[in-house]
């Protein structure tokens, strides 16, 4: 169900993001599953395959996760939660858990079976077509008939205080003949749901960003605002050229091997996140390309030090725009207190290779003990209860939380590059 699947979701994300591979194998067993919990689980991006087994003379009914680590080992949990919220939250279930390290037979045979379960005539590839053919032939079941209770489903996301001005902005824009035009909006503003809310009439969608994980977070916004569309990507190992909503990393889209299999109208609406990066190469080559009826520009920082042109890639038309202090007076964003620290490292020393800081050099002018005592001294007379420390590299990463443990303090080490 959608409210199971938005549960596991993260989780599911995280395992993909460090390079492992999921499997999923779910079925059409008496309707209960439901096509919005299965468009949110094909919007996964990485190593994922997806089946469905499609029950329409064998009842399918399993529930169970099988993983393996990276040591070797495995668990298995097998017991009568469906991925529901109530069934994984506040729900009367009963749920076995084994680790194969005391008896691995149970877990072999499990993984034998599933791959068995795969290669059964009614297992088939999870498809956007699968989905849709389901959900027009779906009969929604009662409570009575499916044995799981009902779900109030959960309302979809309105536009705040500041969106709705935007979106009025951007209505009065376009009537008055602009094809292109640039908002700006704080860090926290909602840029990115403000693109899916204008662009709900829209056909066809193109969301350009030059990193994954702003394309990640695009997906989830655009999939609540419509949770029935096809949604793809198009970068990496994955390029859909067929999705409603097309979410394209930069750097892949503009190559012209794969710039040129679209033609210059296939999107109604194309969405420029970080704008700012606007006046490169790469993305000129997109905007140059393209004639949709209304391209967006999004931006937090509409200044470039290299004094790029942004306006004038968007008919000089700056939509609307709400800055951080504005957008803290209107009790939209949080205040906040700000402390320059200073700091001792000279990085005019340190080398500068393909755009940015040699990691290496850097590592070694930060990664020091004074310069970590300073920053837990900082901590200890400015600091709250919860703090976040940023690294240059994993290295610099490590030295800190050793550094930080040895001194007492708890610490949670997370790498994300």
């Amino acid at each position: 169900m959608t409210s199971g699947a938005k549960l596991v979701l993260p989780h599911l994300r995280d395992l993909l993001e460090r390079g492992g591979r999921l499997r999923l194998l779910t079925g059409d067993y008496l309707d209960v599953t439901e096509p919005t919990a299965l468009r949110l689980m094909q919007d996964l991006d990485h190593n994922r395959q997806l089946y469905v087994f499609r029950a329409k003379r064998i009842p399918f009914h399993p529930k169970a996760w099988m993983f393996s680590f990276a040591d070797g080992a495995g668990a298995l949990i097998v017991g009568s939660s469906n991925l529901s919220r109530s069934a994984l939250t506040e729900g009367v279930e009963w749920n076995l858990r084994h680790f194969d390290r005391s008896d691995a037979l149970p877990l072999m045979s499990a993984r034998t079976a599933f791959e068995d379960l795969l290669a059964r005539p009614e297992v088939a590839e999870l498809s956007p077509d699968w989905i849709d053919s389901y959900e027009a032939r779906r009969i929604v079941p009662l409570p009575t008939q499916s044995g799981m209770p009902e779900e109030a489903p959960e309302d979809a996301p309105k536009p705040h205080a500041i969106q709705q001005e935007a979106l009025h902005a951007l209505a009065a824009t376009r009537a008055k003949g602009y094809r292109a035009g640039l908002v700006v909006l704080a860090t926290g503003l909602g840029k990115t749901f403000l693109a899916a809310f204008d662009s709900q009439p829209a056909k066809r969608v193109l969301f350009v960003a030059h990193r994954e994980e702003i394309l990640t977070q695009a997906m989830e916004a655009f999939r609540a605002i419509r949770p029935k569309a096809r949604l793809g990507r198009f970068g990496g190992g994955e390029k859909d050229f067929d999705a409603d909503v097309l979410f394209a990393s930069i750097q892949t889209l503009s190559r012209a091997q794969h710039l040129n299999r679209f033609a210059p109208d296939a999107f109604d609406y194309i969405v420029v996140d970080e704008f700012h990066h606007a006046a490169a190469a790469t993305y000129r080559r997109i905007i140059d390309h393209f004639t949709p009826q209304f391209l967006l520009g999004l931006t937090a920082t509409p200044d470039r030090s290299d004094g790029g042109d942004l306006l004038g890639l968007c008919e000089e038309n700056l939509v609307y725009e709400c800055d951080l202090w504005s957008g803290i007076d209107r009790e939209l964003l949080s205040p906040f207190k700000y402390f320059g620290v200073p700091d001792p490292v000279e990085y005019a020393q340190i080398p500068w290779r393909s755009g940015k800081f040699d990691e290496a050099a850097l590592t070694e002018a930060v990664a020091t003990q004074a310069r970590a005592e300073n920053a837990l001294d900082q901590l200890s007379r400015r600091g709250g209860k919860k703090a976040i420390g940023f690294c240059v590299s994993r290295r610099h990463a490590d030295f800190m939380a050793e550094f930080s443990r040895a001194h007492g303090l708890s610490v949670y080490h997370r790498l994300r590059f």
